[in-house]
């Protein structure tokens, strides 16, 4: 077991946890302080059940850093290099001269979303189902940082094709499973805090949609507990285990692309913010 925080340390936590709740107006939250390789600190805040380090939550975007893991290991077993270009592994989509470096990193030119209806709101299809096209480039490669979910959803098929599974299978093989995150899917599995968004100009709560978002889903639709959350931060913080080398991690966390546009400017290396 780590050593707790100070109480003192706990009061301070648990009022910051309470105005993050409270500016974000948020239906309710977990949070947690891991040290040692496991959580020294956790509250939960809102309508949720007991124990709240078992109460699943949408992870969004850390599911992209989870995909990089994948990639990752597909490369220290030498079955891609980070400066191949797309085409080689993944062909016929209008990014297939980028490389799988530029897309890990957010500086492959590609657009921000997939087409069609917002991807997190519409249930997905396959990659041909997006039926990309030129105006899913927005920039040259390696020209500047751009965001791009759409860029996560190609590199989720990509492992697939690699793997010959699906990304969920390969999620659940060769990272949660090592880690011992057993209580991570890619669908919600009760308990879990049901979706919500919290309209920007008015308050009203209204429900967020569930559905599978086929080959968008490597862009984020994990969801996973404050325990299992806490099992990725200490491997992000070292605890690699056998999911990948540390100095793979360690390349990881490099900078490669800049979000000049973020206040302070915001450093992004292969998958990890």
């Amino acid at each position: 077991m780590p050593e707790p925080v100070l109480p003192t340390t706990a009061r301070v936590l648990l009022a910051r946890t309470a105005r993050v709740q409270r500016d974000g107006r948020a239906p309710s939250l977990v949070a947690g302080v891991v040290r040692d390789g496991a959580l020294a600190w956790s509250t939960g805040r809102g309508d949720i059940p007991e124990p709240h380090t078992d109460v699943q939550y949408r992870l969004g975007s850390i599911s992209k850093t989870i995909t990089a893991v994948l990639v990752l290991r597909l490369r220290d077993e030498g079955l891609l290099h980070l400066d191949d270009p797309l085409d080689r592994h993944l062909p016929g989509t209008p990014l297939g001269d980028r490389t799988v470096g530029q897309l890990l990193s957010h500086l492959a030119g590609a657009s921000a979303e997939s087409p069609g209806g917002w991807w997190e709101r519409v249930p997905g299809g396959s990659l041909a189902d997006l039926d990309l096209g030129p105006e899913d480039v927005v920039l040259g490669a390696a020209r500047r940082f751009h965001y791009s979910n759409l860029g996560f959803g190609l590199l989720g098929e990509l492992v697939s094709r690699l793997r010959g599974t699906t990304w969920e299978d390969a999620v659940a093989t060769e990272v949660l499973a090592p880690l011992g995150m057993t209580r991570t899917s890619p669908r919600p599995v009760r308990p879990a805090a049901p979706g919500r968004a919290v309209h920007p100009w008015a308050d009203v709560v209204l429900p967020e949609p569930e559905h599978h978002a086929g080959v968008m889903a490597a862009a984020g639709q994990l969801w996973a507990t404050l325990a299992d959350l806490a099992r990725f931060g200490a491997f992000l913080l070292g605890n690699t285990g056998d999911v990948l080398a540390p100095a793979t991690l360690e390349e990881m966390t490099v900078p490669a692309g800049v979000d000049s546009s973020a206040p302070g400017w915001t450093a992004y290396g292969l998958g990890l913010q």
